[in-house]
């Protein structure tokens, strides 16, 4: 991450303007801590946030700072956060953005602008995600900037991306036009491709003889809101697919962006406004911001008489060139950069940073060469493409280092490289590399470094673990109890061993640093895989856990993808992998087979149609047609699944559950499992019969166990399951063993056990998930014993949970109390 300061030294600054925002400040706090907001606290915190932009609006800000979220390595977006005190904005927004924003505490509340270099899923995949977050966190309404189509991405979304409490508009923009606030101007540049080639052409015309997909106007949040789904009458259904545009659009265009700060106005001199004879009071705040004001003997004070020299704004410059044939126009456009590289007519004019989007090999073509030698020396090339290989996830390197303590094999180390550069060549030293925490200061103060770096520091993770109270003798004790475990085991025996579970993302709703969001990966052979729902941010898990080139392999394994419902958190990231394997793989890729509800459709046709094409990467199969006939084919019996098997359940509409049976290979001494395993997946569900018919007698059951017992009554609102009914739903279906994952972010990093399940232990039948966690068939009957092991690894977390249950049970208490004393009725549970 770097960050760009732009730093204010003015007393009358930093004493008056913070006090006139702390009351503001301290509102929208409060209420953004209450996350995930309900309808009643986003309107409150829309208001506050209306209240400071009028306060902020004429104030040009002391502080800006630009911060790299994403380096763009691979699997990691590439993105740049732009923040004042109180205004944000988002530069290109990635599958992954949303979760490093939260890995590097950047604050979304004041985000009203961002802009996007592209139209493509690269760059544009975070969105989604990341506006459902700034609409819980009360953000009224966001600007889209950049290529035309972005208001398409979200009509094609809008059943599953529900956006009634933010605004996002989006409009197209030309070379010249102007976008300037407070904060500062920026100017478009549009950067247009070569007019398309006749092979492009015909192969667009081919693309149009698809059939179209069914309008889907299912309501799939309509339960959280306790009214039917209702769908649309059959005339407004046909309205709408004729409305729909499924003409076939090509990326034509791209955007640059070049920034230049508002001045900073000088420092005021009080002793000049002393001997000026100005008063105390507001005519030195109008002096400040340089209004030249009238004092009561009819004296004209000049601000410039009493202020040293404007500081003039820095300049800034994104750039993104997809592929040459875009470099015909960007050499034609060079006239709009001159004026920020070395024949500037001000020297404050020449741009200071330029942050690069464009790939490797078109950065090293001789023209963009040329384009960067005429800036300035002292300019700095900012290079967020695969020239960085380290994604910046500390958080999740962090906690993987305290679980592989506990099991090296089930908890293995990520395998990303960190802070090696993919290609450190000779010819590529005019670049600044971009890595996870970096600080660049524009105007740095005294003391300071211009450029501080942070990196992965194992040793001080492993230190952490040396502070905990009660830690080692738990660890101790694991170690003992899987002593017998470890001597039978070896890892040669262990390669051959399938099916394997990975767990991708263990996590609900929205992405954090501890958990991300759906996705199981089950190896089936060395060369075979399937993935059970595919969250945002999915491929740059493979990519962490399994490095560079095996995540290769992963990708060319991977021949079937589940979705269990359309919810967002469980398959936002397909597009990614699609994209991912088409681009390891070729044109010539095999299909995948995407096994998903049938109204998944609308969203992929009109994505392709408007967006890149992704028709030929993948062939859909309905779950609903697997509910009677499961699916049995030559192409799952080569993975080593014999059966897909699918039922529907209680959550959203067109939720379904899955069962899979799958060839067991290998030796399995631990469990003595021969022949077939049968997984059972719930997807998202609140206790469900079908479900327990599906799974009868499994091997393995993994199921949602979203919320803590005490919140049953929200969790029956939102359809979810809390963590014994996901535990009595295994052993309704006589699970064998029941592995439990989807919690909820308010307990990310260990669900919590009532005390008595504490007392009794898991059990021999049942494990909890983390995201990177390796399981065989071996290892199941161990992951009951590392509970405790856990709570001591994570005490602070639960002794934090164990404070706020005390605190529902109080207030719960009182809740009856009034109610018993006053004879009223129970008030239902609000969102």
């Amino acid at each position: 991450m770097y960050t760009i300061s732009r730093l204010i030294n003015s007393n009358v600054v930093r004493s008056k303007v913070p006090a006139r925002w702390n009351s503001a400040h301290k509102k929208l706090n409060k209420l953004l801590s209450k996350m995930p907001l309900d309808p009643k606290h986003i309107a409150e915190a829309q208001k506050q946030r209306l209240k400071l932009k009028q306060k902020v609006s004429k104030v040009s800000p002391g502080i800006v700072n630009l911060q790299v979220l994403g380096c763009g390595a691979p699997g990691t977006p590439a993105s740049v956060y732009l923040f004042t005190d109180q205004t944000r904005y988002l530069f290109n927004c990635g599958e992954g953005t949303q979760r490093l924003a939260y890995e590097h505490k950047t604050k979304l509340s004041c985000l009203e602008n961002i802009f996007m270099t592209r139209t493509n899923w690269e760059r544009i995949g975070g969105l989604p995600g990341i506006c459902l977050t700034m609409q819980d966190v009360g953000v009224p309404a966001v600007s889209l900037h950049g290529p035309p189509g972005l208001d398409e991405l979200f009509k094609a979304m809008r059943r599953f991306v529900i956006l009634k409490d933010m605004k996002v508009e989006a409009s197209e923009y030309a070379t010249g036009d102007v976008y300037e606030d407070h904060v500062m101007t920026l100017r478009y540049v549009v950067i247009n491709r070569q007019p398309a080639s006749a092979a492009r052409e015909a192969g667009s015309d081919e693309d149009q003889n698809q059939d179209e997909a069914t309008v889907d106007d299912t309501d799939y949040y309509a339960y959280e809101r306790k009214r039917e789904t209702l769908q649309k009458p059959q005339s407004e259904a046909a309205k709408s697919v004729q409305s729909t545009n499924w003409t076939k659009r090509e990326e034509s265009s791209v955007m640059a962006y070049i920034c230049k700060l508002k001045p900073r106005h000088g420092q005021l001199s009080l002793e000049k406004c002393v001997e000026l004879g100005v008063p105390p009071g507001p005519l030195l705040g109008q002096l400040k911001n340089g209004n030249d004001v009238t004092l009561p003997d009819g004296r004209v004070v000049r601000s410039c008489e009493v202020r040293a020299p404007d500081d003039p704004g820095p300049v800034f410059m994104f750039i993104d060139i997809p592929s040459r044939e875009y470099m015909d126009d960007f050499v034609a456009k060079a006239e709009l950069f001159e004026k920020y590289q070395q024949t500037a007519a001000e020297e404050s004019d020449q741009a200071i940073f330029v942050v690069h989007f464009s790939p490797l090999d078109v950065m090293r073509c001789d023209e963009y060469r040329q384009f960067m030698d005429r800036f300035s020396a002292s300019t700095r090339h900012i290079a967020l493409n695969e020239v960085n290989s380290f994604s910046g996830y500390i958080a999740a390197h962090r906690i993987q280092y305290h679980l592989n303590q506990l099991d090296g094999q089930i908890f293995p180390l990520l395998r990303e490289e960190n802070n090696q550069y993919a290609d450190p060549s000779a010819n590529d030293t005019y670049l600044v590399r971009s890595s996870s925490l970096s600080y660049m200061h524009i105007r740095p103060p005294k003391g300071i470094d211009r450029t501080l770096e942070a990196s992965l520091n194992p040793q001080e993770y492993l230190n952490e673990l040396e502070l905990l109270p009660d830690f080692k003798e738990a660890l101790a004790e694991l170690k003992q109890q899987l002593a017998q475990h470890t001597a039978r085991r070896s890892a040669a025996v262990r390669a051959e061993q399938f099916p394997r579970l990975i767990f991708l993302g263990t996590g609900s709703s929205i992405p954090n640093k501890t958990r991300n969001v759906s996705a199981i990966l089950i190896l089936t052979s060395k060369q075979s895989s399937i993935l059970l729902d595919c969250g945002e941010g999915t491929v740059g898990q493979i990519w962490r856990v399994f490095g560079k080139e095996q995540a290769d392999e992963i990708l060319r394994s991977i021949k079937t993808v589940y979705i269990s419902h359309l919810h967002a958190d469980h398959h936002l990231g397909l597009i990614g992998l699609l994209q991912a394997r088409k681009k390891l793989l070729g044109n010539n890729c095999e299909r995948l087979t995407l096994v998903a509800p049938e109204q998944i459709s609308y969203w992929l046709r009109l994505y392709d149609c408007r967006f890149e094409t992704i028709h030929k990467d993948y062939v859909l199969v309905k779950n609903a047609d697997l509910l009677e006939n499961p699916l049995q084919d030559e192409k799952l019996l080569a993975m080593g699944i014999k059966e897909i098997a699918t039922c529907r359940v209680r959550h959203c509409p067109h939720s379904f559950g899955v069962a899979l049976k799958v060839a067991s290979l290998g030796t399995h001494p631990e469990t003595n499992i021969e022949g077939d395993v049968k997984i059972t997946y719930s997807g998202d569900t609140m206790p469900c019969e079908s479900l327990i018919e599906l799974g009868r007698d499994s091997t393995v059951l993994i199921h949602e166990a979203t919320m803590e017992d005490e919140l049953a009554a929200e969790a029956r609102i939102k359809m979810h399951s809390t963590l014994s009914q996901a535990i009595e739903q295994g052993r309704k279906m006589n699970a064998r063993y029941t592995l439990l994952t989807h919690f909820s972010q308010r307990y990310a990093k260990i669900p919590r056990l009532r005390p008595e399940q504490q007392q009794a232990g898991l059990g021999t039948d049942l494990g909890i998930a983390f995201d990177n966690m390796e399981v065989t068939l071996d290892d199941l009957p161990t992951l009951c014993k590392f509970y405790p092991a856990l709570k001591a690894m994570f005490i602070t977390h639960f002794e934090e949970m164990e404070q706020k249950a005390i605190k529902r049970g109080n207030k719960k208490l009182r809740l009856e109390t009034v109610k018993t004393a006053t004879g009223s009725k129970e008030c239902s549970p609000t969102r």
